[in-house]
């Protein structure tokens, strides 16, 4: 069985949209269940209670750039430093996949006169590589989505309840679908879960890529070797990055 956190970089919203990241992205983490427990958590744990003396501190990519609140320390070069090559080393070393889907929202409005929300073509698109990884795997999927606005986490469940009762032909039928995804929750952000803290702390570095390909960006270099790629191949787009439109 395999687990699949999910956790977001910019906002959905298409009415205002801030010019300077107009990029929704959606980052899958996909981890061996029985792994997860034995080590991943650990993992996660001992980085942070080795730079601040305790494994109750949540990992937020934001707050770790802008070292606010319990970051602050980080304005010190050396203990960023430090960290930043901990953090590295960590993503490193976890055994875990990435699927993501990316969109520009200023790009999807000026191509479609009515556009879909994008936080579920995003969850719409991970549904379907989520399901083609467990079909190479043989195995069945739960899906963790970090909680937002209860409305929001309705819609969300709606639309993982519509991919499961009709697949999506030609990619997934239903009884696949159905058959490969078992459960879904979702958590709050204060339940200190792993698996969203490495999911957000990859979706900012993803999000960043698409918008600027060309400028330095050493966190993706790292996550690009985790992206879910075609069999036999290094071929990660649209097998594990998809950019729409």
């Amino acid at each position: 069985m395999y687990v699949i956190f999910l956790d977001e970089s910019g906002d959905h919203s298409l009415k205002k949209i801030d010019k300077s990241y107009p990029i929704f992205c959606l980052t899958g983490c996909i981890v061996d269940f029985n792994y997860y427990n034995r080590v991943f958590e650990e993992e996660v744990y001992k980085v942070k209670n080795k730079h601040f003396s305790t494994g109750d501190i949540i990992l937020r990519s934001y707050d770790i750039r802008k070292q606010k609140g319990e970051f602050s320390a980080l304005v010190d070069k050396e203990k960023r430093e430090s960290f930043y090559k901990d953090l590295d080393d960590l993503i490193i070393s976890l055994q875990f996949i990435v699927i993501a889907s990316v969109i520009n929202k200023l790009e999807l409005k000026s191509k479609y006169l009515e556009p879909s929300n994008p936080y579920n073509l995003c969850l719409q698109f991970i549904l379907e590589r989520f399901c083609l990884f467990l079909r190479e795997k043989r195995s069945v999927g739960i899906m963790r989505i970090e909680s937002r606005e209860t409305h929001n986490d309705r819609r969300l469940a709606m639309v993982y309840e519509n991919f499961r009762k009709n697949g999506s032909m030609p990619f997934i039928n239903l009884i696949e679908a159905r058959d490969r995804l078992v459960d879904l929750s979702f958590n709050q952000k204060t339940q200190n879960i792993a698996g969203h803290q490495i999911a957000d702390l990859v979706a900012y570095p993803i999000g960043k890529y698409v918008l600027n390909p060309e400028r330095e960006n050493i966190a993706y270099k790292i996550i690009e070797k985790k992206f879910r790629k075609k069999k036999g191949t290094e071929e990660y787009i649209n097998y594990g990055l998809k950019i729409f439109p």
